[in-house]
């Protein structure tokens, strides 16, 4: 939470954080936070937003606004041009290609202009998160309107949000990535016309940002089930309490057997390919998708990976049940709609 950031702060003048509809907004008043960190928000909030973890998001939000602002843009209804004069940075301290390329993609169909960088490291350097307010200040001096900002260092989204100079989204941090959570629950909701009720089985490295997001968006929907079978690590103790607490079932399974139940089977790779190959050899990753594995699932169960393949996981087969590039597609358009909903251009 913020609030660890909130406590060096002067109590009579602190930077305040609230979470309505989902989304982050960001505002000054003056006050004091009480000993318990609670927050009274008032009613005339502003129209600044960020979006910077999945535990923010609310399912009347996503239901109500974000899935049917999806349609709208999917079909290409009043998409062009709605953030026409606005700028959007990629500051990506890791590498990718979805993510980035989705939210650069989706600002450009929105009619906004992209500027990027992937080596943040050598152009935009921070050794602590506190430096992350000077680049954001920069960014938002040279009339950056977003920030799409990606990195594992512990405090550098939060930081880049206090900063309170541009709208910031969590392009993928240590242990979050809620646009990823958001593309896949769209997934699912287009696949199978809801989330209540299904079966999501998760296969891989679970120790990992997709799979935390993942599990907390399943958390807000109504008796899922999450079973998961490591192929390396396991997931954050504090995100499994935070998803059980909320209703979320959660099974740990070993054998593959366990995918025939599973509505949804949601692959996150390994690290990197030398890592497929040392699990391979050790006999961990021993999932080949092909026709023998695909008649043993569901009819309509669905198979999903976050991240584009390199061989990590085999896939021999072509099948319908195989939504590697529709989910794609639905990152992209929820991107857009996020970008949308962020300023205002419903």
């Amino acid at each position: 939470m913020y609030f660890c950031v909130l406590e060096s702060l002067s109590r009579r003048n602190v930077k305040r954080y609230s979470w309505r509809c989902g989304l982050v907004m960001l505002y000054t008043f003056k006050g004091e936070i009480t000993a318990d960190n609670s927050i009274r928000v008032p009613d005339d909030m502003p129209d600044f937003h960020h979006l910077t973890a999945t535990s923010q998001l609310d399912r009347n939000f996503i239901e109500g606004s974000l899935f049917p602002l999806c349609e709208t843009l999917r079909n290409g209804r009043s998409a062009d041009g709605r953030l026409s004069g606005l700028a959007l940075y990629s500051l990506f301290y890791e590498p990718s290609l979805l993510t980035r390329t989705s939210f650069e993609r989706a600002m450009g169909l929105l009619g906004g202009q992209i500027y990027r960088t992937e080596d943040a490291s050598q152009f935009f350097p921070v050794s602590n998160a506190s430096q992350m307010d000077n680049v954001i200040k920069i960014l938002a001096s040279m009339r950056i309107d977003v920030v799409v900002l990606r990195s594992s260092a512990p405090g550098v989204v939060e930081r880049a949000v206090f900063a309170d100079a541009l709208t910031v989204i969590n392009g993928g941090s240590a242990d979050d990535h809620p646009t990823q959570a958001l593309a896949d629950l769209y997934t699912l909701q287009r696949e199978f016309g809801g989330i209540d009720g299904t079966n999501i089985a998760v296969v891989g490295r679970l120790e990992h940002r997709n799979v935390n997001a993942l599990l907390s968006g399943l958390a807000l929907f109504d008796g899922v089930c999450a079973t998961l079978i490591p192929v390396s690590g396991g997931v954050d103790p504090d995100v499994l309490a935070y998803c059980r607490e909320r209703g979320l079932r959660v099974d740990v399974e070993s054998e593959l057997d366990a995918l025939q139940a599973a509505d949804a089977i949601y692959l996150n790779a390994p690290r990197t390919l030398a890592h497929a190959r040392l699990l391979r050899s050790r006999g961990a990753l021993n999932l080949r998708i092909d026709g023998d594995f695909m008649a043993r699932l569901k009819q309509h169960c669905v198979i999903m990976e976050p991240m584009q393949r390199s061989g990590d996981f085999t896939v021999e087969v072509e099948d319908d049940r195989l939504a590697f590039y529709r989910q794609s597609e639905n990152a992209l358009v929820m991107r857009m709609a996020i970008l949308a909903e962020l300023f205002g251009k419903r």
